[in-house]
């Protein structure tokens, strides 16, 4: 599992005001939390929600992310994640399975760039239970030979099955391509060499080096009481000792200049997948919520520019959108679809028109005012669950973003006047510097490409690695 967040859509479904609240100039305000840091340097947020006897854990490790990765041995930040719940010091990996399934609850972890993560789910009735079971992954995971042999298999055979479904699989292409010598180039995941050249001994040296309190969030909401919850954790989780973690640093990803293009040649395909942007924004840039204005109107919905001509307009597609990537450096924009081979020249210069247009006139105002209803009417939805909060504390955490972010976000997203529209389609759609990433067969491709690149690379799906 690879475990993701996006703030974007975590900024919703938070209490309605009503004492700053209108139809017409709506204010959501973030529910009261507690935050704790314990003398080992652990991060604990609290938030009491008593609507259902549930409680909901999220963790963030932020020293643990796959650009940690050692040269060669990409995914190993993943495998580690993977296995925390596949057995600890005191259970095997059935019996902290059986553990969690007999009580209905639910436990995972995986890993992103940037970070490790993972969210639990539990009854309140259980709730020692659950502090049992969860501090006993984070704190004691055993790392056995068997489950180190089994889950490498796994991952591997699923990079094998993923390349069969181009749709799956681009965003990797994509993100290697784009970030060339930068770690966020590295597949979170892994490649079919890298995984094989993991070892137990890899695995347990990067969970010492990077897994510690000091490096650790937790957020739990729920039905509970803030001074009885942080008692208890403490009792689990007080004694674990801080140590001094030495992250690799991020350098600032540097934006492509010119048009690249990378085929990847796929002979069975009947259709072609593609992947054009270039480097973004850091989720904590202040353009951000402009930004998400704009790519609203551009890509982001049904209706968006991207989709209504691809789409709706000319039926070349099932689907295009454009979307940016939330990292601590900067991330990703890309717009991405399919179609059916016969149209993929059609398709992509209608991709790269769409974009001109875009530059050319920009959004009007009546473009404007449905963004903006269209993300607060998006904003509630997606935030009614105490694990969708603990999500959202944990990540407002880790960003360095506070409570006042949420309770100040529609006045951002009102803000947003044409001129900065103007200024974040200069900035932030790039017209002439792309990467361009296509997969499918490249006697199709290739004449599209030259087309619109000058800087060509070509690999075949078989070969391993992206």
């Amino acid at each position: 599992m690879k475990f993701t967040l996006f703030l974007a859509t975590l900024v919703a479904g938070l209490f309605l005001n009503p004492c700053h609240a209108s139809d017409d100039n709506p204010k959501f305000q973030l529910p009261s939390f507690k935050k704790v840091v314990f003398d080992n340097g652990m991060t604990v947020l609290l938030m009491e929600r008593h609507s259902l006897p549930m409680i909901d854990f999220c963790w963030m490790m932020k020293s643990s992310g796959s650009i940690q990765d050692p040269p060669g041995k990409e995914g190993l930040a993943s495998v580690t994640a993977d296995l925390l719940r596949k057995g600890t010091a005191t259970r095997t990996s059935t019996q902290f399975s059986e553990g969690v399934d007999f009580v209905g609850g639910a436990c995972d972890a995986g890993t992103s760039l940037d970070y490790s993560a993972g969210s639990a789910e539990f009854m309140k009735k259980d709730v020692t239970l659950a502090l049992d079971l969860l501090s006993d992954m984070i704190q004691h995971p055993a790392f056995s030979e068997e489950e180190v042999s089994k889950i490498i298999k796994q991952e591997v055979d699923g990079i094998a099955d993923a390349k069969t479904l181009p749709r799956q699989i681009i965003g990797q292409y994509y993100q290697g391509f784009l970030y060339r010598a930068h770690p966020y180039a590295r597949p979170a995941g892994g490649t079919e060499i890298s995984l094989t050249n993991i070892s137990r001994g890899d695995i347990a040296t990067f969970y010492s080096n990077h897994y510690a309190p000091n490096a650790m969030i937790l957020a739990v909401a729920g039905d509970f009481t803030s001074d009885e919850m942080e008692a208890s954790l403490r009792k689990f989780f007080a004694n674990w000792t801080a140590k001094k973690i030495n992250p690799t640093a991020i350098p600032e990803p540097q934006k492509l200049k010119g048009r690249h293009a990378l085929i990847v040649d796929k002979p069975d395909s009947t259709q072609t997948f593609f992947e054009i942007g270039n480097i973004g924004l850091p989720r904590t840039n202040a353009d951000w919520v402009a930004v998400e204005v704009v790519n609203t109107l551009f890509g982001g919905r049904f209706t968006s520019m991207i989709n209504n001509e691809l789409r709706i307009q000319s039926g070349l597609t099932y689907g295009a959108v454009s979307r940016f990537s939330e990292h601590l450096a900067a991330g990703s924009f890309l717009i991405t679809s399919y179609t059916p081979n016969a149209s993929t020249q059609r398709a992509l210069d209608m991709t790269l028109d769409v974009l001109k247009r875009l530059h050319e006139k920009g959004v009007s105002e009546e473009q404007l005012k449905s963004a903006k209803a269209y993300i607060k009417g998006q904003f509630g939805p997606t935030q009614e669950t105490s694990g969708q909060l603990a999500n959202l504390l944990c990540e407002l955490e880790f960003y360095k973003l506070d409570a006042n972010y949420i309770n100040t976000y529609f006045d951002k997203v009102d803000a947003t006047t044409l001129e900065d529209t103007k200024r974040i389609i200069k900035t932030y759609f790039p017209l002439d510097d792309l990467s361009i990433v296509l997969i499918g067969q490249s006697s199709v491709i290739e004449p599209a490409a030259q087309k619109l690149a000058v800087d060509i690379k070509k690999k075949s799906i078989t070969d391993p690695g992206y």
